[in-house]
């Protein structure tokens, strides 16, 4: 399959007043993109810090790099009395659950986080592919 050369809104060849014109659809259609996906991420998580936390522990869990509170911390630079409070509050709602490996106890998704995040996969993958079919000049 051959490839076809990549474009940029920055081609020389174009004109200024089109250069900008497209910039600007593009950034407005890359907003539209991470608001979809903040939607779908706060209906799933809650709260926008709710959310953060919980994609961050699935993603240390998908990366094999599981997160205690110290190391989720350090990641996401919020203090740990906000983190203990909210991971307890997201433990109680059924987002998220501790474990303990050797001497440190983990953080990660339970099985109802990561249904959710099945069930709304398709949704992001549509998400951007219109993104990217959009852009496609």
């Amino acid at each position: 399959m051959t490839e076809r050369p990549s474009r940029s809104i920055y081609d020389a060849a174009l004109p200024e007043d089109l250069r900008q014109a497209l910039r600007q659809e593009v950034q407005e259609q890359i907003i539209g993109c991470l608001n979809r996906f903040y939607s779908l991420e706060t209906a799933m998580w809650g709260k926008p810090v709710d959310a953060l936390i919980v994609r961050t522990v699935v993603q240390g869990q998908l990366q094999n790099r599981l997160y205690d509170l110290s190391a989720l911390s350090a990641a996401l630079d919020l203090p740990i009395a906000t983190l203990h409070r909210k991971v307890g509050d997201l433990e109680a709602a059924g987002y998220l659950r501790r474990e303990r490996r050797g001497k440190s106890v983990c953080l990660v998704p339970t099985e109802e986080t990561c249904r959710a995040l099945d069930q709304s996969f398709e949704e992001m993958i549509g998400a951007l592919r219109r993104l990217y079919r959009a852009n496609t000049l």
